[in-house]
């Protein structure tokens, strides 16, 4: 693994193959012996009440506190912090900046057109570049980049799902019982959503490549914390996960974003964050990987 954090959560992580160790256990709940009936949760229902709340996270700020378990070069347990901050609009423009010791570390970012990775503690600061509609994964895998930026949009569960079902499978219980689990198209494959039957607030988010295929990523949402929406102190309150527990299995890897001041302004999020251009002056980058080319390439090898 190079410089990239699991699942594109940018770090300084230059180890050859990161294996987490002595890492928090995911969390997934089982309920406490209730049993969902699924015939009193229609699908519309279940979807509606979703996009309502989505609809209210369509734009956020917050600082963040990253925490990484991971295996040192020596092969010792390594536990890495980072802080910065994360600027979203759904559906296409994500931001996070990512420094270690208030040194510029690493950032990520997109927008309706080009996603882009930034490492800044390298010799030349270099940035990686590439469009959307040629994105693929295994483009991103071969390159190097994990995942796509917008990835984490469906990660953090704040994103909207289709008002109709993909197919009749698309809302169901889960093995347990406990929960509910609504499957939605996604980026490349599938995004499924583990539901308290409550709330309709997801617990877990899953990525699969494919539906029967194991989950490529998978976040789950631990504690509480507030959304303030500071352009309208009219909205009722709103709670989103305090903390987002990451793992990559097929990197044995585990991260975790800690969300210290989730909110909406008139100032934040700053649309200058979603500016390529911006960035590249910003952080003072020449050197730049066109991801795209770079992949065409490989192809033709």
């Amino acid at each position: 693994m190079n410089r990239w954090i699991c699942l594109g959560v940018l770090a300084m992580l230059c180890a050859a193959g990161c294996n987490c160790a002595s890492r928090p256990e995911l969390p997934y709940a089982n309920g406490s012996g209730r049993v969902v009936n699924l015939s009193d949760h229609p699908y519309e229902q279940v979807a509606a009440a979703m996009n309502a709340r989505a609809q209210r996270l369509e734009r956020l700020y917050t600082p963040v506190i990253v925490t990484v378990w991971y295996i040192g070069r020596q092969g010792e347990d390594e536990v890495d912090q980072l802080d910065g901050s994360l600027h979203v609009v759904h559906p296409t423009k994500i931001s996070m900046n990512l420094q270690k010791v208030g040194v510029e570390g690493a950032a990520l970012g997109a927008n309706e057109r080009h996603y882009w990775f930034m490492d800044l503690l390298a010799e030349t600061p270099v940035a990686s570049i590439g469009t959307h509609e040629r994105a693929n994964p295994d483009q991103l895998s071969e390159l190097g980049v994990p995942v796509h930026p917008l990835d984490l949009l469906l990660l953090l569960g704040f994103s909207p799902v289709p008002s109709s079902p993909m197919d009749a499978s698309a809302l169901s219980v889960t093995s347990l019982g406990s929960h509910l689990l609504l499957r939605a198209p996604a980026r490349w494959g599938v995004v499924e959503y583990t539901l308290d039957p409550t709330t309709y607030e997801p617990v877990r988010v899953a990525l699969r490549r494919g539906p029967r295929l194991p989950p490529a990523l998978t976040a789950d949402m631990l504690e509480r914390i507030e959304f303030v929406d500071r352009t309208d102190p009219q909205q009722s309150a709103l709670e989103i996960p305090r903390r987002i527990l990451i793992d990559v299995p097929a990197l044995d890897a585990r991260v975790r974003i800690r969300l210290l001041d989730p909110h909406v302004s008139r100032r934040r999020p700053d649309e200058r964050a979603f500016d390529l251009g911006d960035a590249l002056s910003r952080h003072g980058i020449r050197l730049r990987r066109d991801l795209d080319v770079a992949h065409a390439r490989r192809q033709e090898d």
